[in-house]
């Protein structure tokens, strides 16, 4: 008996990965411009 992944499997395992990333990244970028802000 094969197991095959769903395509709603495949989506939950492949979106949310690049998703955090970006939010991340943004959230790493936001933060920085504040800081820099407030130190000037």
């Amino acid at each position: 008996m094969t197991e095959t992944l769903t395509a709603a499997t495949w989506f939950w395992l492949l979106v949310p990965m690049p998703i955090l990333i970006i939010l991340s990244c943004i959230t790493f970028v936001t933060e920085n411009r504040k800081q820099r802000r407030n130190r000037s």
